[in-house]
């Protein structure tokens, strides 16, 4: 393999270079990053100026908060399902993802935004006894506020399981800046390296502590989706039962996920000088994960669509009415040709996918598709009358609600928090791991085999 073929597939294998490299990079951006930080940082106090006007403004009227559990929901299927694209390769020990590892890992840490935006939906939220009749959820004979506790405590432990699993990962890394750096990051470093030095034990330590982090938090990842989307969505509308919607709910989030660590792999690789680390094998590799994706999106959503299709019954009738035909229809059609057709279209051919822009084009696609999608699940599902709570199908399909400036600010607000949590922690800790790297050039080696080129791996557990 030839020097500039091998420098595009492949990272930079001396171990001094790569330190320096990447210890060096959270420092980078001068003034153009602190610009940067202090425009997301006003933006994102506008999305709370958003979420307390919308509180104070709107809180009696439920129909009107549709737009914000749709934004929950958003940037929880873009953000939790992030970790994964590190997990799901870590228990295939998969060589390639270690490079993308830490992004995957630092985009799972932003799901603190959504115990923001959880605190005002908590307060407009229907209460599951009303005037002594107890509405239809998951919640049978549960205390009045088990949805509020449930739901909370669920995106609280999904964020802290997220921050730990970031904390693990990046440990070696703390030690790494601690005994390379000086001044104040030397000193944050040294407080969160905790003493690590990289003996057999702490090693040892390290991989299974970031193993049942990774299986905690896929657990965590699935039961809160599931939280979420019964009792912000399906427990809203009445008749409304769908055993396959939650899962489909965690499948949009993979995707989401999927799609947000391509992007952000793209910007990182492009803006933040390290198109010698994030190579074209990431990228073909994640174009994969998300043609994928895109076939388990349409699989999911068709095992659903058609038991309300082939039912005819009156709860069945009512579904499609408010879900695919009714006031949100353009959503749908949206979501259907983001989430599912242009991704599957784009991503099948295989000079897209065995390239650096393909994915990432794909991804934007799917990203949409989420936002689509979400808006199409949540704002007809609030916007149905609190008076038909109690009944047994829907009876009255509600016109479509269109954003207002207080949900128009929240949804900046929330994207602009995204991107300022991931550059503050990437100040911390690099966005590539510096030991990923390094065990990434002594597990594999590319090797010529006849007139093709491939990857000798080992594997040492």
């Amino acid at each position: 393999m030839s020097t500039n073929e091998e420098h595009h597939y492949w990272p930079p294998s001396d171990p001094k270079v790569v330190k320096e490299e990447l210890i060096s990079s959270t420092s980078k951006g001068g003034k153009t990053l602190k610009k940067a930080i202090w425009a997301l940082s006003l933006l994102s106090i506008l999305g709370i100026v958003g979420l307390l006007g919308k509180l104070f403004l709107e809180s009696d009227d439920q129909t009107q908060w549709g737009y914000i559990a749709a934004i929950l929901a958003f940037i929880l299927s873009t953000t939790s399902g992030a970790p994964m694209v590190a997990v799901a390769p870590l228990i295939a020990k998969a060589n390639w993802a270690r490079p993308i590892s830490r992004i995957a890992h630092i985009i799972g840490v932003v799901g603190i935004i959504n115990i923001v935006i959880m605190i005002p939906l908590l307060w407009v939220l229907p209460p599951l006894i009303v005037d002594g009749a107890r509405r239809r959820s998951i919640w049978f004979e549960a205390p009045n506020y088990s949805p509020h506790f449930w739901d909370t405590l669920g995106l609280v432990m999904l964020a802290l399981v997220g921050l730990a699993l970031l904390y693990s990962s990046a440990l070696p890394d703390f030690a790494t800046i601690r005994d390379n750096s000086k001044g104040t990051k030397q000193k944050i470093a040294k407080l969160l390296a905790r003493g690590f030095v990289g003996s057999t034990v702490q090693w040892s330590t390290l991989r299974m502590r970031i193993g049942v982090m990774s299986t905690f938090y896929f657990f965590t990842l699935i039961f809160v989706h599931f939280l979420i989307s019964v009792d912000l969505s399906m427990s809203m509308v009445p008749g409304w039962r769908d055993a396959i919607y939650p899962m489909a709910h965690a499948m949009g989030g993979i995707q989401g996920g999927i799609a947000s660590v391509i992007i952000l792999a793209w910007i990182v690789r492009k803006y933040c000088g390290y198109e010698n680390y994030i190579t074209l094998n990431q990228f073909w590799a994640l174009g994969r994960l998300m043609f994928a994706a895109s076939l388990m999106w349409i699989y999911f959503f068709y095992s659903a669509f058609i038991v309300f299709w082939y039912g005819k019954s009156m709860s069945d009738t009512a579904w499609l009415d408010l879900l695919i035909r009714g006031p949100m229809m353009y959503m749908f059609i949206l979501g259907m040709l983001f989430s599912f057709i242009f991704p599957w279209w784009w991503l099948i051919w295989n000079k897209v996918r065995n390239s650096v822009n393909g994915p990432f084009y794909g991804a934007i696609l799917a990203i949409l598709g989420v936002l689509f999608e979400r808006l199409r699940l949540y704002v007809p599902a609030w916007s149905v009358d609190p008076k038909l709570i109690h009944d047994k199908w829907l009876t009255v399909i509600p016109k479509t609600i269109f954003p207002d400036i207080w949900d128009i600010l929240v949804f900046v607000g929330a994207i602009s928090s995204v991107f300022l949590i991931i550059i503050i922690v990437s100040r911390i800790v690099p966005f590539i791991g510096i030991w990923e790297i390094h065990q990434f050039n002594l597990l594999a080696k590319p090797v010529k085999y006849i007139k093709a080129h491939g990857v000798r791996v080992a594997k040492p557990d």
